[in-house]
C-alpha cells in the first residue's frame, strides 16, 4: 500500500522448511501453522508491538503507504471512506454509508457519509463533514505531504492535475453540495474508484481544512504532529492538538490509548485492546525471544528470529506463529535513468544473471514462497493472465539460478562486445539489516559474473527508501531491496504505481526504474476505465507480460508474512495488508 509499500524483511531460515513448504511452495496455496480465522476477542490490556526496522516513517495520513504505517497507524487512529476486514477483499463502508453511486456512464460518483462521526480533542466538538474528505483528497496532491498513490489512482478525478502542478489549490471535480454528501467528477471511468476499493486508502480519512491548511504550508507538512483522529485509537498526550514526545519519538516509540470521542456503534471494527505500545529499535534475536517467551507481545516490523530461535519455538510453541502468501513480490529496481540502464537488453542480461532462487535462500529458502517471474503474484485477477507460475515466456527469466551465457549474449546485444560491462562502477543502495543486507551481497556477487561492479552502500531502511531509492536526484542506479504489495484486490494496484510514468514524483516516488513508455502508459490508462472484472483481469495481465519484457525490475520473489505472539495473545491477520497483524481485532486471550 506505498510510496513502496514495505513488505518486511523474513528471515534466511531454512528450517522453516520443514514447517510450512507444503503450503507455501507453489506461492497461492495459504498456510498457517495456528488457527487465526477468528475475530472475536476479549475487549481490554495492553499490547507492545516490538519492531526493529523504524517502525512508521510518518504521522501525517497523506503520506501513509507502508505496511507498518497501515498495521499501526492508518487503521487504528484513523477512519476512511471505506476499510477492509481481516480477510475481506472487498472495501468495507467506515466513514460512508455504502459504495459509490455511480452515474453519466462512470464518470460521477456520489457518497453519502456517516453523520454524527467525531474527531479527537481539541476538535472533540466536531463531527466529520463531506467537506473535510474533500480537502482530504486534495492535500494527497501537495509535495508537501509526499503521497505516494494519488497520482495513480486519482489523477483522473476532474481537477487534480492542475492541484498536483500547482496551477489550483482545490480539486474542481471534488465537490461537498452538503455536510453528508461528496461528489467525485472523472474525466474518464475508473474502475476502482466505481468499486470504491482505490477509495479505500488513507487519503479519504477526513481532515478539517480550516484547522490543518496551516500546517499543509511550507516545504513539508506538519499536519502529522498535530492531527486529529476519527479511529478507536489515538496517540497518547494528542489531544492537546500537538503530539507529545510521551505518545511519540521517531523510530524510538509510540503509545496509543483509547480515543473517547470514538463511536463503536458506527464502526465495525471491535477495537478489543484498551492500549497499544510500540517499542522499535529492538535486536531482532532480542525481541524474537520476548516475544515468543514473554506475555501481551506481538512480534513487529523486523525478520522472523534467527533459526536456532525459530527451530526452538516451531518445536515447543508451534501455535505462535501465523505464516501465509502476502499477496507481494520482492523486487530489484534498475534505473532507467542511469546510464547504460537506459539500455534495455543492458538491463536483460541483469535479469539473465540473476540467480533468484539464491536470492531467495538468503531470505529462508522455498518456506518464504516462491521464486517470481512477473509482477502480478497469485490468487490476484490477472495473475493466470500474465502466464501464471510459468511465467510470460521471456528467455531471460526461463532459468530461476540464472544464466550466464544467455546474460553475456545480452551484453554483447548492448555494445559489450566481449560479453563483459566495462564501465565505471554502479552506485547500489541496500537495506543495512539482515537478510535484506544478505540478499544486497549476494546480488552485488552474481553482478560481478558479467562484469558489472557497484558502489554498495548500506543504510538504514528508512534512509534507502526515503533518501535514495524513493528520491529520483539521487541517481542511485540499482535498489536490491524492495517490495511491493498490493494496494488492494485488484492487478491494477501490483502494476500502475510502479511502471506508469504519471506516477513518477521527485519525494516519495514509488516508480523506482522510472520507467516510462508512451505505449504502455496509453494501455494502463484504458484499463483503468474498465469495470468488468474479467476484462480488466486480461488487460493488465497482458500489461504485466510487456513491462516484465523491458526488464525494469528483477522480479525474484513472491512472498509469505510470518507473524508470531506471545502465548497470551490472539493475533488476526490483515489480508489487505499483506497479512500484517490486525490490531483493531487482535485482543489479549
Amino acid at each position: 500500500m506505498q510510496k513502496l509499500r514495505r513488505l518486511l524483511p523474513l528471515a534466511a531460515l531454512g528450517v522453516l522448511v520443514l514447517v510450512v513448504a507444503a503450503g507455501c511452495g507453489g506461492g497461492g496455496n495459504k498456510s498457517s501453522t495456528s488457527g487465526g480465522a477468528s475475530t472475536t476477542g476479549k475487549t481490554g490490556g495492553t499490547v507492545t508491538i516490538l519492531d526493529s526496522a523504524g517502525s512508521v516513517d510518518s504521522l501525517d495520513p497523506g503520506y501513509w503507504y507502508y505496511q507498518t504505517d497501515y498495521e499501526e497507524l492508518g487503521q487504528t487512529t484513523q477512519r476512511w471512506l471505506y476499510s477492509w476486514k481481516p480477510d475481506g477483499t472487498t472495501p468495507t463502508p467506515d466513514i460512508a454509508q455504502g459504495l459509490p453511486q455511480v452515474s453519466d456512464g462512470g464518470k460521477t460518483l456520489t457518497i453519502k457519509i456517516k453523520s454524527g462521526i467525531k474527531y479527537s480533542a481539541p476538535l472533540a466538538n466536531r463531527t466529520v463533514k463531506a467537506a473535510d474528505i474533500k480537502y482530504a483528497l486534495e492535500r494527497c496532491f501537495l509535495p508537501q505531504v509526499g503521497n505516494g498513490y494519488a497520482l495513480a489512482y486519482y489523477s483522473d478525478i476532474t481537477g487534480a492535475k492542475d492541484v498536483a502542478s500547482g496551477k489550483a489549490s482545490e480539486v474542481s471535480g471534488i465537490t461537498a453540495p452538503d455536510d453528508t454528501t461528496l461528489v467525485i467528477k472523472l474525466d474518464k471511468p475508473v474502475g476502482v474508484l466505481a468499486t470504491g476499493a482505490a477509495l479505500g486508502l488513507p487519503c479519504t480519512a477526513p481532515v478539517p481544512k480550516d484547522y490543518a491548511a496551516k500546517y499543509d504550508k511550507g516545504k513539508t507538512s506538519t499536519y502529522g504532529e498535530h492531527q486529529v483522529f476519527t479511529g478507536p485509537y489515538m496517540i497518547e498526550g494528542a489531544g492537546s492538538g500537538t503530539v507529545p514526545s510521551s505518545g511519540y519519538q521517531p523510530a524510538k516509540s509510540i503509545t496509543l490509548v483509547r480515543n473517547p470521542s470514538w463511536d463503536k456503534s458506527t464502526d465495525f471494527k471491535p477495537a478489543y485492546f484498551d492500549k497499544i505500545i510500540i517499542k522499535n529499535g529492538s535486536d531482532v534475536s532480542v525481541a524474537a525471544r520476548q516475544v515468543l517467551a514473554g506475555q501481551s507481545l506481538m512480534s513487529g516490523d523486523s525478520a522472523v528470529p534467527p533459526p536456532a530461535i525459530l527451530k526452538e519455538g516451531l518445536t515447543t510453541k508451534k501455535s505462535q506463529f501465523q505464516i501465509s502468501p502476502s499477496g507481494g513480490i520482492r523486487y530489484i529496481a534498475l534505473n532507467t535513468t542511469v546510464k547504460p540502464l537506459d539500455n534495455a537488453n543492458f538491463r536483460k542480461a541483469i535479469v539473465a544473471v540473476t540467480d533468484r532462487d539464491a536470492l531467495r535462500q538468503t531470505r529462508g529458502g522455498t518456506a518464504v514462497g516462491s521464486v517470481a517471474n512477473h509482477f502480478i503474484p497469485p490468487d490476484m485477477p490477472g495473475f493466470n493472465e500474465a502466464g501464471g507460475n510459468a511465467g510470460p515466456g521471456f528467455d531471460f527469466y526461463q532459468n530461476p539460478k540464472g544464466d550466464l551465457a544467455l546474460a553475456q549474449s545480452y551484453l554483447k546485444k548492448a555494445g559489450y562486445s566481449t560479453g563483459k560491462y566495462t564501465g565505471p562502477a554502479l552506485l547500489m543502495v541496500a537495506d543495512n539489516q539482515s537478510p535484506a543486507k544478505e540478499t544486497a551481497e549476494a546480488f552485488q556477487q552474481q553482478l560481478a559474473q558479467i562484469g558489472i561492479k557497484v558502489n554498495l552502500r548500506e543504510v538504514p531502511h528508512a534512509t534507502m527508501i526515503g533518501k535514495f531509492c524513493g528520491t529520483p536526484k539521487q541517481k542511485v542506479a540499482i535498489c536490491p531491496n524492495l517490495g511491493w504489495g498490493k494496494d488492494f484486490f485488484d492487478a491494477q494496484s501490483m502494476v500502475d504505481p510502479i511502471f506508469n510514468g504519471k506516477n513518477i514524483v521527485q519525494s516519495g516516488n514509488v516508480n523506482t526504474a522510472q520507467a516510462t513508455y508512451p505505449k504502455f502508459n496509453a494501455a494502463m490508462d484504458k484499463a483503468e476505465e474498465l469495470t468488468d472484472p474479467t476484462q480488466r483481469a486480461q488487460a493488465w495481465g497482458q500489461i504485466d507480460k510487456d513491462v516484465t519484457g523491458q526488464a525494469y525490475y528483477v522480479v525474484w520473489l513472491w512472498d509469505n508474512e510470518v507473524n508470531y505472539t506471545s502465548t497470551n495473545v490472539k493475533g488476526v491477520q490483515n489480508s489487505f495488508n499483506g497479512q500484517a497483524w490486525d490490531l483493531t481485532f487482535s485482543s489479549l486471550k
